[in-house]
């Protein structure tokens, strides 16, 4: 299982997956929203995840 930290919601879930796409896909998110930060370093959505790792997500936010 992989933990999910939603940064700004202060949530956690656990989930099985095997790279960050899938978890995205899983939770019908889009990739477009979120930094994806795997034990403690920025990822990119075809990282691959393993049995205890935590995937952070970030949301993004703009203004103008």
């Amino acid at each position: 299982m992989i933990k999910v930290i939603f940064l700004r919601d202060k949530k956690s879930l656990e989930i099985e997956a095997e790279n960050v796409s899938e978890v995205f896909s899983k939770l019908s998110l889009l990739k477009e929203e979120y930094v994806a930060i795997k034990n403690g370093k920025i990822v990119c959505e075809d990282e691959s995840l393993s049995k205890g790792d935590t995937l952070e997500l970030f949301t993004v936010a703009s203004g103008g």
